[in-house]
């Protein structure tokens, strides 16, 4: 682990095209490990019509197929290696939170289950964790329970001061309940989870103490997630991109706040709907290349995503740069003359609204229903004024309507959705 750490100090400065040449020595050794061990490969060069071994590189490899979350649901045992190195370790069985309807049971090595780790640890480290003190989380757990150290990413490495952890599907009280009498300092959940909490506290005047920074992961954070921990708890938030297939994909700058890509593990291509790469400013589909899993090997694997590349940091570290996470294609408008683009929420209208939580179900070209939970009806200013921003945000005037609700409901394990087009795709 620490000579992991040792590594990842250097090769965060490496220039682009150097990652990427050491990404392609890995992923050719992952190919032809995938080549001789895995059926599911051997049945996909041969439909593809695959370039030989010898010639993979940065343009041939655009011809290899995309792995579909279905392939990994329908074709689990033929994705498994026959033999992994040995070097590897044991297999790791894990399965997705099933956020998209049916989870995805899936499988790792040691190894590959090290480096998920190494990267987190890596996450710990870039934004100054004191690891003596309390480590707090909401996650897919059976109970909330304790314990003595913050688990397999610092274990062996670093002494920690204890964790303690609640179910992410337990109701909204009782985690802050939760939170108010464990006064972790660290806490970490998904960004939705976080923002109802802070709005949870705000209705109750409590504030919790002790709480030095809140961690975000898995899913796109509310667009006001970072203004509203500031105003209410005064804590940062560390806003981090992962997934159960391949642990973290980017993880937020610690000098800028972009979220740079973690290239010592994944290849990451965002993809235009041809194929090729989208420039800076474009929005693309994200397939991922988990270049350590020679268990179950995931090449050109399509997670169902979609995110808006970047240009180069500041901070001058090479690793690359996703501007954001837009979501998934459900997650897109569609205006009156069909064009599909990714809605901005615009934070600013809800700050001093009594609204705790809001969902945009989009019914037609030019109807959005604005679901919201609060306290008390929009009074009519409230509502112009937000209907205006909106329209700024959007850019389209659409028919804006506001339902009052009780609660916007999601399935246990499944992410928030920020906004849902009820629109066929073309």
């Amino acid at each position: 682990m620490l000579a992991l750490q040792f590594q990842f100090d250097r090769s965060q400065w490496l220039a682009p095209e150097q990652l990427l040449a050491h990404q392609f020595e890995q992923l050719r050794l992952l190919i032809g490990h995938a080549r001789a061990q895995v059926p599911f490969y051997r049945d996909h060069m041969q439909r593809a019509l695959m370039f030989s071994f010898a010639g993979v590189n940065a343009a041939s490899f655009k011809r290899w197929p995309i792995l579909k979350r279905a392939d990994l649901q329908q074709s689990g045992q033929a994705l498994l290696a026959r033999t992994c190195p040995p070097e590897h370790g044991g297999l790791v069985w894990q399965k997705t939170s099933g956020s998209t309807g049916e989870p995805v049971r899936f499988a790792t090595s040691a190894l590959g289950a090290l480096f998920q780790d190494a990267l987190n640890l890596r996450a710990h480290l870039w934004y100054g964790l004191d690891f003596r003190r309390k480590f707090g989380s909401i996650r897919i757990s059976e109970l909330s329970a304790h314990a003595d150290d913050w688990g397999s990413v610092t274990r062996g490495t670093f002494a920690t001061g204890p964790s303690v952890w609640i179910a992410l599907n337990e109701d909204v009280d009782r985690q802050l309940d939760w939170l108010l009498r464990e006064q972790p300092a660290y806490l970490m959940s998904r960004g939705h989870t976080l923002h109802s909490l802070i709005h949870a506290s705000l209705a109750r005047g409590v504030r919790p103490v002790g709480l030095v920074a809140l961690l975000s992961y898995a899913d796109k954070p509310p667009d006001d997630l970072r203004i509203l921990a500031e105003r209410a708890w005064g804590v940062p938030v560390f806003d981090g991109y992962s997934a159960n297939e391949v642990g973290p994909i980017a993880l937020q700058c610690p000098e800028h706040g972009k979220l740079h890509v973690q290239s010592e593990n994944l290849l990451v291509e965002v993809l235009r709907e041809d194929g090729s790469d989208c420039a800076p400013g474009e929005i693309g589909r994200v397939v991922i290349t988990d270049l350590h899993n020679f268990a179950m090997p995931m090449i050109r694997y399509e997670i169902g995503d979609y995110a808006e590349a970047g240009a180069p940091c500041a901070c001058g570290r090479g690793l690359p740069v996703l501007a954001r996470i837009a979501g998934r294609a459900t997650h897109m408008a569609v205006d009156a003359a069909g064009r599909r683009f990714w809605p901005l929420t615009n934070s600013q209208v809800w700050l001093d609204t009594p609204v705790t939580k809001r969902q945009f179900v989009q019914h037609s070209p030019t109807q959005i229903e604005v679901k919201f939970v609060a306290p008390r009806d929009l009074t009519a200013e409230e509502e112009e004024r937000i209907r205006a921003g909106l329209v700024v945000t959007f850019r389209t005037p659409f028919d804006f309507s506001f339902t009052r609700v009780a609660a916007i409901e999601r399935a246990p394990g499944a992410k928030f959705e920020d906004f849902i087009s009820r629109i066929p795709a073309a």
